[in-house]
């Protein structure tokens, strides 16, 4: 991956975070639910990062990695194949 498509990436990550959370901006250090997400909107977080982006993070890793920065550090580790698997048969 070149550091174009990592940055491209991260910046969609982004976006999902602050159109899930209804918010303008997030910072590393920010918490999922200190910014008004609850377990619902954490399951359309996870499937829209698995669908949008082909990552494989599921809805585990958001509610155990609430804060930015660890879930986008956690979806960098997370074996890709799994989004694959993970993503079947999930619809928006």
């Amino acid at each position: 991956m070149t550091n174009q498509q990592g940055e491209s990436r991260v910046a969609e990550f982004e976006q999902l975070w602050m159109e899930v959370l209804g918010v303008e901006t997030v910072h590393e250090d920010d918490d999922f639910f200190d910014l008004g997400g609850h377990s619902l909107s954490a399951l359309r977080l996870s499937t829209l990062i698995r669908q949008d982006l082909n990552l494989a993070v599921e809805l585990k890793h958001v509610l155990e990695n609430p804060r930015y920065g660890d879930l986008l550090a956690l979806a960098d580790r997370v074996p890709p194949e799994r989004a694959d698997e993970a993503a079947a048969g999930v619809q928006r």
